[in-house]
């Protein structure tokens, strides 16, 4: 959703800052299929796309670029586009990073107000830096090193997700109004680092069919061992801290779950991959096209005027969210483009002046 004031640091308000300059045109609902090459293969011309506009049979359309072609359809979409235009080797669609989440939910005798207002109102990131207790649970479990994430404080339940828990009935009303879940709740999720495995990857399914008769996307995901100790570790230190802080209980699940991992995949056709938002990863930036899709200046290895401008870059999940990096990547990246350079903001030597 956008801002009546266009205060809001999203999407809407950069698509309209370009609009109004009169050298930007959006073409909603078009589904790219292809990324064009010229007939050495070794330079992208431009893009084909469906014009879902024309349901239920759209067209074919092609897209011819000037300067470059900028990929930019994240960790799943933007593997899957350069898999099924014959570009890259192997390594598109490897290391296919989350954040594996560890929910830590106390349940307190009096309201906490976890509810209102932001679902995430403090951080800390404790887990994220070494530490001695850190470094001790690693040795305990035989790794060299172990690292959480950035937890987040709050959130909850919202009305719609409560109101389907509780069974229906004349207390369904009274449940609602003591709100047990949603007023009483107050949750530690911790983003936790999940380390990058070639294994974990996006490719394209053999069988399966998307809705306009393309390959569709597959995912395959197993956490490292890594991430399931640090997991173990993490979640007794945040049931401590909720017990402390008065709550009458206090547990700890994770996405994925922990346990028999291939008992879990077996359960759930969907598979194991971690409930986040985090998709990162599958086309991985570097300075050798042995071991990198892209180049540094985020341009992929053989291919002149194609670039991938997004978090599948990432060659790590690390500790943290992502967006800022990824913001600050898509301006490096729009500046390599265009020729410029940065303008460098803020209070320390040298702010307002280009460098």
């Amino acid at each position: 959703y956008g801002c009546p004031v266009q205060a809001k640091g999203d999407p809407i308000a950069a698509l309209q800052r370009a609009l109004r300059t009169g050298r930007c045109e959006v073409r909603p609902e078009a589904l790219v299929t292809e990324v064009v090459l010229d007939r050495s293969r070794r330079r992208a011309t431009g893009v084909r796309y469906l014009d879902l506009r024309a349901y239920p049979d759209p067209p074919t359309v092609e897209a011819r670029a000037g300067r470059a072609v900028v990929l930019a359809g994240g960790a799943f979409e933007t593997p899957r586009l350069l898999l099924r235009s014959g570009i890259g080797g192997d390594l598109v669609g490897r290391y296919l990073t989350f954040h594996f989440q560890t929910f830590t939910v106390g349940v307190f005798p009096q309201a906490t107000g976890g509810e209102r207002g932001r679902s995430v109102t403090h951080l800390h990131d404790d887990f994220v830096v070494d530490s001695p207790a850190l470094r001790e649970a690693a040795r305990a479990v035989g790794l060299p090193w172990l690292r959480g994430g950035v937890v987040e404080h709050g959130a909850g339940p919202g009305p719609v997700e409560e109101a389907l828990t509780y069974p229906a009935g004349p207390a369904h009303t009274a449940s609602m109004a003591d709100s047990a879940l949603r007023r009483r709740l107050w949750v530690l999720t911790m983003q936790g680092e999940d380390l990058p495995q070639a294994g974990n990857r996006v490719d394209l399914d053999p069988t399966v069919r998307d809705a306009w008769g393309g390959p569709a996307g597959r995912v395959t995901y197993r956490p490292h061992r890594h991430e399931l100790e640090a997991s173990a570790h993490v979640g007794p230190v945040h049931e401590g801290v909720l017990t402390d802080a008065g709550a009458e209980l206090a547990f700890t699940a994770t996405s994925p779950p922990t346990g028999d991992l291939d008992l879990h995949a077996e359960r759930n056709p969907l598979g194991i991959a971690p409930a986040s938002r985090h998709v990162m990863g599958t086309c991985r930036m570097g300075t050798d096209p042995v071991t990198s899709v892209v180049s540094p200046e985020q341009q992929v290895w053989g291919v002149d005027g194609l670039h991938v401008c997004d978090s599948s870059v990432f060659v790590t999940s690390s500790g943290y969210n992502p967006t800022l990096t990824l913001a600050a990547l898509a301006h490096r990246a729009a500046c390599l483009l265009t020729g410029t350079e940065p303008e460098v903001r803020g209070g320390g030597r040298g702010a307002g002046r280009r460098r």
